[in-house]
């Protein structure tokens, strides 16, 4: 391992994050993919409806999920086939439940084991972190499993041996096709002569596995030995009969329950469900990349008896990227709460957002429809009207669903400001938080079925703007715009504006797009697009130079502040030293109106309505 590489590793592990660094091409497929003679579909979803908030819990991220009876192999729900049958990834934490079963069985381990870890492994210039409290007890190999030691799992993988974990893994399936019968399935990785002490933690070139070949290997572990073929008819079909002894399944289990009892997954609250469930999350860092990737899988039994393999009734595989095994562990739980009859089917899936607010320079982590809720108290603080605020949370959760990660170089989803939707860190009317509940869930989606980009702005001055023309690249069909004949009462939709010379032409030399000099001889707006924007300025003095009308907007409004030329909705004349502008709207203009949709609404509009009109050939 080169230095560069370790010191890569240090850093992602000092953040909880169970690093691959490399793609290693396998020398020991023991099945090449087999063509298939057609592919199969979902079992009809309609009686237990897994697929459906399956694919809600995914909105907005990048990822798959795979729910799969632990008994008959069955598929319940597959979102994202691409990602969950035809590439394979690091596998990080979730592979220490395997690492446990060799070392077991190669007498490194019993179950009355107790090794203490110090905070971190340590070898060379290699160091592992590990992100439990401090100071605790000795481990057990279940505490450690449920803590997911890294310390624990990197000494006694020293002295595992490589071909025996090899050929461990390879009887669970990786390595190899499950059999599906889907073109281009991919059989991952395991690669021999690979091995390193990170290979136990399901770190480095040694293992990379697709969500189905997880969810298959964890079947296998827990339903008595059975490895199957995943299908969609609801037929047993085993390839191996792998035997698992009481005591290494006892120890499992009791890892994987000390997992979400109080281990790396305690945040999604698995336990408060009706059902008994196990888990085991795991993180990764992409290859090749240094971006985190989580992993959960998660088993629920029937009644409190899961010594019993008969007894395993859900297996649900959450692979995400950019982010962590607790975030993949949040995601399960609508698919358990569903499958223990807890949850409704329409009801929306939790999805958490960060939030930098800018202003305390601190970062609050929320379930989106508490954004939401901040969002419209800020972006809605003087609408009255029901139907209007209704339509705002839809656009808002909308936005924030497309966005998601919008500053993910920065740590986190979302700022607080105008950049992308303004945050209230109160909330003072409970009409607001009645529209927000009685949207839930609800967001705009094209006739793709894809969810939209859905802007609003205070107002659009008579008619909304186009996408294109304002900031360039293709305008889908509903940020084309439109006629608003509704917002012309209100306090935005005409002003005038008067700025001297001298004074803009200090403001157009903050920027070197629009510096011109010291003077100011001319300024034109040389093209209007079709909703009756400046689309192009053209600025004259000791130089000339040429703008789009947006960008000469937010310049001056930089310079001089966001109450001058409130829009890019203006004509400009000159009137001896001064400049007059003469505009309509507030903001962008693109999509929802405000000011508009308030008047809607007055007149008896629906929500419904409302968004129809101003997002023509959407639905929510």
């Amino acid at each position: 391992m080169s230095k560069s590489i370790r010191i890569v590793f240090r850093i992602a592990l000092a953040l909880g994050v169970a690093v691959c660094l490399t793609i290693a091409v396998s020398r020991n497929l023991r099945e090449a993919p087999a063509k298939p003679t057609h592919t199969p579909e979902p079992a009809n979803d309609e009686n237990d409806g897994l697929q459906a908030v399956a694919e809600t819990a995914l909105v907005g991220r990048e990822g798959a999920i795979v729910v799969l009876d632990p008994q008959t192999g069955r598929l319940r729900a597959v979102v994202n086939k691409e990602l969950a049958f035809k590439i394979a990834f690091p596998p990080g934490s979730t592979i220490k439940p395997f690492t446990t079963l060799a070392a077991l069985r190669a007498g490194l381990l019993t179950e009355n084991t107790r090794i203490r870890c110090p905070g971190k492994y340590k070898r060379e210039d290699v160091v592992d972190a590990c992100v439990h409290a401090p100071r605790l007890p000795p481990f057990s190999p279940a505490e450690a499993v449920a803590y997911s030691c890294n310390y624990f799992f990197a000494t006694t993988g020293e002295h595992l041996d490589e071909e025996k974990f090899a050929n461990l893994l390879s009887d669970f399936g990786f390595g190899q096709t499950t059999g599906l019968n889907v073109e281009g399935e991919s059989a991952g990785v395991l690669a021999r002569a690979r091995w390193q002490t990170q290979s136990a933690l399901g770190e480095g070139p040694f293992l990379q596995v697709t969500p189905v070949q997880m969810a298959v290997a964890y079947a296998a572990l827990f339903n008595g030995g059975a490895l199957l073929k995943p299908n969609y008819d609801g037929v047993r079909k085993v390839r191996t009969q792998l035997r698992i002894y009481d005591k290494e399944r006892a120890v499992l289990l009791e890892g994987m329950r000390g997992a979400v009892s109080f281990g790396t997954a305690a945040k999604a609250d698995l336990d408060s469900l009706p059902v008994y469930i196990i888990g085991k999350t795991g993180t990764s860092t992409e290859l090749s990349g240094f971006r985190s990737q989580g992993w959960f899988m998660g088993i629920a039994f029937k009644s409190n008896t899961p010594s019993e393999p008969a007894n395993a009734q859900l297996l649900v595989v959450v692979y995400l990227k950019k982010a962590h095994g607790s975030e993949a562990a949040e995601l399960a739980r609508p698919i358990f709460e569903k499958f223990a009859g807890t949850r409704d089917s329409n009801r929306d899936a939790t999805t958490y957002v960060s939030v930098q607010q800018v202003s305390e320079n601190v970062t609050q982590r929320m379930p989106l429809e508490d954004y939401v809720l901040h969002i419209i108290a800020s972006e809605g603080s003087v609408e009255d009207q029901p139907e209007a605020l209704k339509a705002l949370a839809i656009a808002a959760r909308t936005y924030a669903l497309k966005n998601l990660g919008r500053h993910k170089e920065q740590g986190y989803d979302f700022c607080s400001t105008t950049h992308c939707q303004r945050f209230e860190s109160t909330v003072s009317r409970p009409a607001l938080a009645a529209a927000v509940k009685e949207t839930a869930g609800m967001v705009l989606r094209d006739d793709k079925d894809q969810i939209i980009d859905a802007y609003f702005s205070a107002s659009c001055g008579g008619t909304t703007a186009n996408l294109k023309s304002l900031w360039g690249g293709e305008a889908p069909s509903y940020l084309g715009g439109v006629r608003d004949d509704y917002c012309n009462t209100g306090a935005h939709y005409r002003w005038t504006d008067v700025i001297d010379s001298a004074r803009l032409a200090n403001a157009l030399r903050s920027d070197s797009r629009t510096d011109v000099g010291q003077n100011i001889r001319e300024l034109t707006v040389t093209q209007y697009d079709q909703t009756g924007r400046a689309e192009l300025i053209t600025i004259a003095g000791d130089r000339r130079k040429t703008i789009s009308g947006w960008e000469f907007k937010l310049i001056v409004g930089r310079a001089l502040g966001w109450n001058l030329l409130k829009s890019s909705r203006f004509n400009v004349s000159r009137s001896g030293s001064q400049f007059v502008f003469r505009g309509g709207g507030f903001g962008h203009g693109l999509g929802l109106c405000q000011e508009g949709s308030h008047v809607m609404a007055q007149r008896g509009r629906s929500y419904q309505q409302i968004l129809a009109h101003y997002f023509p050939g959407t639905r929510n």
